[in-house]
């Protein structure tokens, strides 16, 4: 088979420069490379394969292929045990590129003679490595029925390409994911797991703004936690901290799925409570002051009780989000004043 190399590459490079999701799977954002390979280079199958560990690997985990369709989630992804197919992982850790024209003699493949080839009638591969920092990643296997085939040098050199576009996707998407993680950590509180309030200012704008156009009602809870330097002078901030961790997944137990609970700061707490009216909010803040109240904190020999103070209200939509909170936090300290425990409405 003959493929112009300049024209082929010329393909890959406009499809490598397209605008393109990678925050879904592999098999998502690599598809349309691997059937432009089975197609250029008329195969049966093209697959992704990648390194469980790039530095210590063990075996190689199947992420994409052309047999998969478009709209399959795969669950169990295909694995080779690096000890099961020895010169085959050799011959990637290399780097040097399989073009195995009898893969059943080819002393690269032929550990896969009856375990894959003779049962998927495989009779060629050729298998391009893909990098990461200069260090093999993984590999793009092209694999062939029918008559075996001498590869040619523009086909390795087309595949070898190939496998750098899969490389600068999967960058991407390494990139992609660690946007994700950096966001989620600029608004996750670390103690608790919870978010902050750095998160609850710009939900509760976007909240804010949906329900102007709604016409619903937006309620909030404030809650502080009764007695909670006591608690530290008491037991030391470790335990203090454990007592806060602890709280924090009594509230989650307590709310529901689209209730926003963030943490302030200190001992103090915050719920947002979309398409609720204050009745509703003073409901859930007594259920949940209940449900804290009953609940023992264990800590080794240590077993804590805490309850809380409430304070709950309506969120003003024509006002700044701040002057809700400075209300809520008006109607806890007045819970404090009449005894703690208790649950006031602003």
């Amino acid at each position: 088979m003959f493929i112009d190399l300049s024209e082929v590459t010329q393909r890959l490079r406009r499809m490598s420069s397209e605008e393109l999701d990678v925050s879904g799977s592999y098999q998502n954002f690599l598809l349309d490379l691997l059937n432009e390979g089975k197609d250029t280079l008329g195969v049966e199958h093209v697959s992704v394969w990648l390194f469980d560990d790039i530095t210590a690997p063990n075996k190689l985990i199947n992420v994409a292929s052309t047999q998969w369709p478009n709209d399959q989630s795969v669950i169990d992804y295909p694995e080779l045990l690096c000890e099961e197919f020895p010169n085959y992982f050799e011959a990637i850790a290399s780097g040097i590129s399989i073009d195995a024209n009898d893969a059943a003699t080819d002393p690269r493949t032929s550990e896969f003679k009856e375990s894959y080839l003779d049962v998927h009638n495989i009779t060629t591969m050729l298998d391009t490595v893909i990098f990461k920092n200069g260090i093999p990643h993984g590999v793009v296997c092209f694999e062939g029925t029918g008559e075996q085939r001498y590869w040619q040098s523009a086909e390795i050199a087309y595949a070898e390409m190939m496998a750098d576009c899969c490389s600068r996707r999967l960058l991407v998407n390494d990139l992609w994911s660690l946007q994700q993680q950096l966001t989620e950590m600029a608004f996750q509180d670390a103690l608790t797991g919870l978010k902050n309030r750095r998160y609850l200012m710009d939900y509760a704008h976007r909240e804010i703004s949906r329900h102007i156009r709604s016409g619903q009602q937006l309620s909030v809870v404030m809650i502080d936690i009764d007695h909670f330097k006591l608690i530290n002078d008491s037991y030391g901030h470790e335990i203090g901290d454990v007592v806060l961790r602890a709280f924090s997944q009594q509230c989650l137990q307590a709310l529901r799925t689209e209730d926003c609970l963030c943490r302030l700061g200190g001992e103090e707490f915050i719920i947002l409570l979309p398409n609720t009216s204050v009745e509703g909010a003073v409901e859930v803040a007594e259920r949940l002051r209940r449900h804290v109240e009953k609940h023992i904190i264990e800590s080794g020999t240590h077993h804590i009780q805490v309850t809380v103070s409430c304070g709950v209200g309506e969120v003003n939509l024509a006002k700044p989000f701040s002057q809700s909170l400075k209300e809520a936090d008006h109607a806890v300290y007045d819970a404090k004043a009449k005894g703690r425990n208790c649950v006031v409405v602003y």
